[in-house]
């Protein structure tokens, strides 16, 4: 779990494989009145893929690609990507009225990294 200091919300990632309960936790847990868990939303591979252009962009992928890189060169991808998830769960937490926010996403095992790189202090529980 992580604790966002700025306004009290905390982010719990819930993973694993497609099929092995996390639906069914993720359900138990927002029996909790300050637990929201929304369905899947993604959010953390879609920021792992910031940056990254699909090669059928109408615009022109290389020319996409070069200009995303060079600006993207001068910043840190991890701090950006980290406050505009912090901004986004803590608008959602805000708009459902809760204090922590379950992300049931279970292929989110497929970016571990990235989740360390963004949230290196969350919590870990291996079984």
């Amino acid at each position: 779990m992580s604790q966002d200091a700025n306004r009290g919300a905390t982010v719990c990632f819930l993973l694993g494989l497609p099929r092995s309960g996390t639906t069914l936790l993720a359900h138990l847990l927002q029996q909790h009145p300050e637990i929201t868990a929304p369905p899947e939303p993604w959010l953390m591979l879609a920021l792992e893929a910031f940056g990254r252009v699909d090669h059928r962009h109408p615009a022109g992928t290389s020319l996409i690609e070069t200009a995303t890189s060079e600006f993207l060169g001068r910043i840190d991808r991890a701090a950006v990507s980290r406050a505009f998830a912090d901004a986004a769960y803590g608008a959602y937490l805000s708009s459902a009225g809760k204090r922590i926010i379950v992300d049931k996403t279970p292929r989110y095992w497929m970016v571990l990294d990235y989740l360390d790189l963004l949230y290196p202090e969350s919590l870990t529980q291996n079984s």
